[in-house]
C-alpha cells in the first residue's frame, strides 16, 4: 500500500492524481479532518503533532510518501514524529519532499530543518527517496505582487539567478517513483527545471505575457522587512520570507540538474512554458 500525507494540498493532490492515472489502486490518503471523503480512497486521519494517530494512520503502509509540513514551528519534531510511527509500523520505503540544496548551514529556515529531517530519516535504517525541490514556480503570481498593476515589480534579489519548478511536474515525478520505489533506493535527488533566471529576466516573460512593461526593481532586505511590519504580518514569517530572499541572494536558489527529466522521462517544463498558465487571468488586467 501507499501513503500519501498532505494528500489535501497541491502537491499531494497532484501526485494522487498521477497515481491514479497510473490506475494505482492500493493507495490510501492520510487528513486531519475525519469527515473528509475521498471517492473510494481510503482515508486515514493523523496529525503530525499527534504519533499515536501517526502510528494508527500508517498501519500496513508499505511505501509511505511523508510531504514535509508548512508549519513556521516545530516542524522538525512533527517530522521525527511521522519517521518515528512509520520505523514503529515497518514501513519499507518513504519518499520525503526536502527543498534545494538543504543542509545545516542553508539561509532558508525551513532548509535547515529539512536537512536535520534527512538524517533523521537515514537514522531510521528505511530505504528511502529524498525529493529535495526547487522553489515552486507556483508561487511568482504571490511575489510579483501588484506588479502587474503598477509597472513595477519590487524584490531583495539584485541579479541572482533561482531555479523555479512546475509543481505539476515534481507530482509526476513522485508518482513515478512511488510506484517503482527500488529503483531510487537510498537516493537524494536535487529537483530542478532546465534554467535559472533572474528576476529581471523573469520580469521580461511576464512583461511579453501581459503585453506591458513590468520593470524590475531591487530593494533590500530591511525596505522588505519595514514592508511586510507595516503591514501587520507576524513575526515568524516575516522571518520566513525574508530567509527565503536572503537565500535567493546568496545564490543558494540557484542550480539546474538533469534529474527531474530522468524521472519524468521527458524534458521537464521551463519558467517561460508555463508562466502565462500561473498568472492567468491577473495577465491581462
Amino acid at each position: 500500500m501507499i501513503l500519501l500525507t498532505g494528500a489535501t494540498g497541491h502537491l499531494g493532490r497532484g501526485t494522487l492524481e498521477y497515481l491514479q492515472i497510473k490506475n494505482i489502486a492500493d493507495i490510501a490518503v492520510m487528513a486531519r479532518d475525519a469527515s473528509l471523503k475521498w471517492n473510494d480512497i481510503d482515508v486515514r486521519i493523523g496529525d503530525y503533532n499527534n504519533f499515536t494517530s501517526l502510528l494508527h494512520a500508517f498501519k500496513g503502509v508499505d511505501t509511505l510518501l511523508l510531504i514535509s509540513t508548512n508549519a513556521t514551528e516545530h516542524r522538525l519534531q512533527q517530522h521525527a514524529n511521522a519517521l518515528r510511527a512509520a520505523a514503529d509500523n515497518r514501513v519499507k520505503h518513504i519518499v520525503y519532499t526536502s527543498m534545494l540544496k538543504a543542509s545545516a548551514s542553508s539561509t532558508f529556515e525551513p532548509a535547515v530543518d529539512h536537512y536535520h529531517t534527512e538524517e533523521l530519516l537515514k537514522q531510521t535504517g528505511i530505504p528511502y527517496t529524498i525529493f529535495r525541490n526547487a522553489y515552486y514556480g507556483d508561487i511568482i503570481p504571490m511575489l510579483i505582487g501588484d506588479a502587474l498593476q503598477s509597472g513595477t515589480w519590487y524584490y531583495p534579489a539584485d541579479n541572482a539567478k533561482v531555479n523555479f519548478v512546475a509543481r505539476k511536474d515534481i507530482a509526476e515525478a513522485l508518482a513515478n517513483v512511488l510506484v517503482n520505489p527500488t529503483m531510487h533506493e537510498n537516493r537524494t535527488y536535487e529537483i530542478a527545471s532546465p534554467n535559472s533566471y533572474t528576476f529581471s529576466e523573469i520580469a521580461g516573460l511576464i512583461s511579453s505575457i501581459a503585453g506591458k512593461s513590468i520593470v524590475y526593481t531591487p530593494i533590500s532586505l530591511e525596505t522588505m522587512r519595514q514592508g511586510m511590519q507595516q503591514s501587520g504580518i507576524p513575526p515568524a514569517l516575516i522571518n520566513l520570507i525574508i530567509s527565503g530572499a536572503d537565500a535567493i541572494l546568496k545564490g543558494e536558489a540557484d542550480i539546474t540538474d538533469d534529474t527531474l527529466e530522468m524521472l519524468l522521462h521527458r524534458k521537464p517544463l521551463d519558467l517561460k512554458d508555463y508562466l502565462a498558465e500561473l498568472l492567468g487571468g491577473a495577465a491581462l488586467h
